[in-house]
């Protein structure tokens, strides 16, 4: 080979090589842009999803206060119920007997 040959050819070679590198480079901003999108899209959804959380904290916490008012309510009517059972099936008092009276 003479030497304008391997010039052109390593000449080639650094253009190609170049024009590789300029190629990706360009595939990388625009991959770092499109990340920087759904990275700028992400963070709100994260924050909603901490708040849905902690509402959803609260509505449990509230459901268990509901549920156990609920209970006691239940408790209360079971004792009157009781209580009702307990009376009716209790015999009527018998009335006293009054003293002759002296004459």
């Amino acid at each position: 080979m003479d030497g304008g040959r391997f010039t052109v050819l390593l000449l080639l070679i650094v253009v190609l090589a170049g024009g590789g590198t300029y190629y990706s480079y360009t595939q990388i901003e625009a991959l770092r842009g499109q990340l920087a999108s759904v990275s700028a899209k992400i963070n709100p959804i994260q924050t909603n999803a901490v708040n849905a959380g902690a509402m959803a904290n609260s509505a449990k916490a509230a459901a268990d206060a509901a549920m156990a008012a609920a209970n006691k309510a239940n408790d209360a009517v079971n004792q009157l119920n009781t209580t009702v059972a307990t009376l009716q099936t209790k015999p009527a008092p018998v009335a006293a007997a009054t003293p002759a009276k002296k004459k």
